[in-house]
């Protein structure tokens, strides 16, 4: 436990290597004892981003590091945090430190919590911060029936294709800043971003599901894009397969789920010449990493066999769950999942200063 008195935050733009070895180690820590990440994926990305995309706020007791925040847009409406605090050296008042010096350097920032665990809803109390916003984790089994095709048919005019590192980029990045132009992550995501994700171990093109528009645009479909040009993507599924995110479900739910080969367990081969061991597909569990359709196709028809795809390729694989992330305001978004099986498991609390409206109880 915690014995030695707190410094002050350090502010910094960016870490050492040994620095972000540390962070690393607190979130393996802080996982281990709360079964929760505390750091989602951009800020693990972050702890080397070169100087002036983020900003990290180390705090340490004598020579030991205990908590960690990363602020994110460090002016503005926009900015927004995550922290985690060692285990070992929680109720000391690191937590309220880095709170405190989040909102010091932002003060408009919002903060996430995520798995809305006990410690944080005191902590965002303490510090008179509000729930602004929540984002639900949902999930279902993965079973053979996600394998029909009629499940996948796409209307006419449209075809799916995997992504091709190289040749997709640009197009993939003007679809998905159009279709979350109001979202306050996924919509500003960067030519870097897509790369550094394309650069992970779990990162796999054939699961990175594009949708193209193969007829001839209509004078509606050119008042909804920019300059009237037809966009080159109408809609995309990218999928994901964490190694690190293992399956919850009891083994009694996956009777019936689907199978990659005819009569074993699929396993999944190791991605991008990593080097990581095979692993036994019903210890990892698929993820609909981003679903999303442009302005022009919307109300095509497209959400819910786009959806499908990915599925299937999840189920082809062997995997016996799948998880997604869903705003807790876009109750059109949770009503499509909802119908397609999944069910709420977990929710992330973002908190702020009352400068943001609180969400509806």
């Amino acid at each position: 436990m915690l014995s030695v008195p707190l410094s002050p935050v350090r502010l910094a733009d960016t870490l050492t290597p040994t620095e972000a070895a540390q962070v690393h180690d607190l979130q393996v820590r802080a996982v281990a004892a709360d079964g929760v990440s505390p750091l989602s994926e951009q800020p693990l990305l972050s702890l080397t981003a070169p100087g002036g995309r983020v900003r990290h706020l180390l705090a340490y007791a004598g020579e030991q590091l205990t908590g960690y925040a990363q602020l994110d847009s460090p002016a503005g409406p926009d900015a927004s945090a995550e922290l985690v605090v060692d285990p070992d050296a929680r109720r000391h008042g690191t937590g309220r430190a880095l709170v405190d010096a989040v909102l010091g350097a932002a003060p408009e920032a919002r903060l996430w919590a995520h798995g809305q665990l006990p410690a944080a809803q005191a902590l965002a109390a303490s510090a008179g911060l509000t729930a602004v916003r929540e984002l639900h984790k949902m999930a279902r089994p993965l079973t053979k029936a996600d394998l029909e095709p009629a499940a996948t048919a796409l209307p006419a005019g449209f075809t799916a294709r995997a992504f091709e590192p190289g040749r997709d980029e640009q197009a993939w990045l003007a679809t998905n800043a159009a279709a979350f132009a109001h979202h306050p992550e996924q919509g500003r995501l960067t030519l870097v971003d897509l790369q550094d994700r394309i650069a992970q171990p779990w990162f796999d093109a054939a699961g990175f599901i594009l949708v193209e528009a193969d007829y001839t645009v209509t004078p509606a479909d050119e008042a909804a894009t920019s300059g009237g040009a037809k966009p080159e993507l109408a809609a995309f599924h990218w999928t994901k397969v964490d190694p690190e995110q293992r399956s919850s479900m009891d083994p009694s739910q996956t009777a019936g789920r689907a199978h990659g080969g005819a009569g074993r367990e699929a396993t999944l081969p190791p991605r991008r010449g990593h080097g990581e061991e095979v692993r036994a597909a019903s210890q990892l569990v698929g993820e609909v990493y981003v679903v999303g359709v442009h302005p022009a196709y919307q109300g095509r028809g497209l959400g819910r066999p786009v959806t499908a795809l990915g599925l299937a390729h999840l189920a082809g694989l062997g995997l016996p769950e799948v998880v997604l992330y869903v705003d807790g305001d876009n109750q059109a978004a949770i009503r499509t999942y909802t119908g397609l099986g999944f069910r709420s498991i977990m929710v992330d609390v973002m908190y702020s200063r009352a400068v943001h409206p609180a969400v509806s109880g």
